[in-house]
């Protein structure tokens, strides 16, 4: 039990060190259109947040290395209703389709330890309160005012750039980087465009260039801090088993936190009643509730991507009724979740129990690939 928390204790300490040596880089594309920031909040979630909230799809294989392990596939409305609708992928359409993106359904099959089938399982979640996905629109509101003047003085000073450098070639160059932005609701920054071209601009053109990175910077930040609540429900068909004999009523609540460094922080708070068999007889039907609270820490990172997550947490069970012999009411136990990120996509997730009172220790393998609603040309 002590060497387990030593251990925990030293890799939270490491976060801070590793942390301050890692490298952040800056947005590749400032742009102001609601899809771009779409694409930029995706890459700043958790692979915990999109465990919880899938942006899309999510095929998933849980418990490689146990005695019950399942092939899971969940999918939001949206993604479902946009293989019929393309068009709901623009971003115009995709930010009315509000319900469809925060309710995903769930289904999946659970095999026993030598592969067979034991049984098909089916649910959903619900994100009841999911404000960043209501802020998605927001910066790219707030921020397209800004630009309209800018926008007007880049065209007004196409002429004039044209009658300076007398190049046809390197005015249509210039033109074109400049339609290209505009028609995508970009902000040109001062070092994509020519000296020339520059000298023709006020002093005031730089000033918005540093306005508009300190307040989408802002914006984001803000973002990353708003809550996920979410209601979900899971259940199984057995053989010779009754509807809703087994399930899980699962609420869970994630949190972004401010850090000094500017790592990611979450907090994960996850509560659940179940209903189920007992693990020796069918006869005993045990209902169970269990609650969780724990720190997402984002270990490594590049850019505003994750690579590496560590989450420690303390969870608490309670056995409501089916208690079986010599089994003790309440159980204590101290988890550590790992999540490596191998692909852009793909995360491997390990979950570590530790039950504190008996010293029994579980591990439990995941892996977990997440499909993209909006793809990043």
């Amino acid at each position: 039990m002590k060497t387990l928390f030593y251990k925990l204790l030293i890799l939270v300490s490491l976060h801070n060190l590793i942390m301050t040596s890692a490298q952040e880089t800056q947005l590749n594309t400032r742009a102001i259109s609601s899809d771009e920031v779409y694409k930029s909040m995706q890459e700043m979630k958790s692979g915990n947040w999109k465990d919880v909230m899938t942006d899309f799809m999510q095929a998933a294989v849980k418990d490689l290395t146990g005695d019950k392990k399942s092939f899971q596939y969940k999918a939001s409305i949206f993604s479902i209703k946009s293989k019929a609708d393309s068009t709901l992928l623009t971003d115009y359409n995709y930010t009315k389709e509000t319900f469809s993106r925060n309710f995903q359904v769930a289904i999946g099959l659970n095999l026993d330890n030598d592969y067979k089938f034991t049984g098909f399982e089916y649910g959903f979640d619900w994100a009841i309160i999911n404000k960043r996905d209501l802020s998605v629109a927001k910066p790219a509101q707030s921020l397209q005012k800004m630009f309209q003047d800018s926008n007007l003085l880049l065209i007004e000073k196409l002429q004039l750039y044209k009658e300076k450098i007398n190049d046809s070639k390197e005015f249509l160059r210039v033109k074109k980087i400049i339609d290209d932005a505009l028609d995508k609701g970009e902000y040109i920054p001062r070092e994509n465009l020519p000296e020339e071209f520059l000298s023709l601009l006020p002093d005031s053109y730089n000033d918005t260039s540093v306005r508009f990175e300190k307040e989408f910077n802002e914006e984001i930040e803000k973002i990353k801090m708003r809550p996920l609540l979410t209601l979900g429900f899971r259940s199984n068909f057995r053989k010779d088993a009754k509807f809703l004999d087994e399930f899980n009523a699962d609420l869970v609540y994630l949190q972004g936190l401010k850090s000094k460094n500017n790592s990611k922080l979450e907090i994960d708070f996850r509560n659940r009643f179940s209903a189920k068999d007992s693990i020796t007889t069918s006869i005993i039907k045990r209902k169970e509730f269990s609650s969780q609270l724990g720190l997402n820490i984002s270990v490594l990172k590049k850019g505003n991507k994750s690579l590496i997550e560590f989450k420690p947490n303390f969870e608490f069970k309670r056995v409501i009724s089916g208690l079986m012999d010599e089994e003790k009411n309440n159980q204590f136990l101290a988890n550590a979740d790992l999540r490596l990120r191998v692909l852009k996509n793909l995360w491997i997730p390990l979950a570590l129990k530790y039950d504190i009172e008996n010293n029994n220790l579980f591990g439990f393998l995941n892996v977990s690939f997440n499909f993209e609603a909006i793809k990043n040309d």
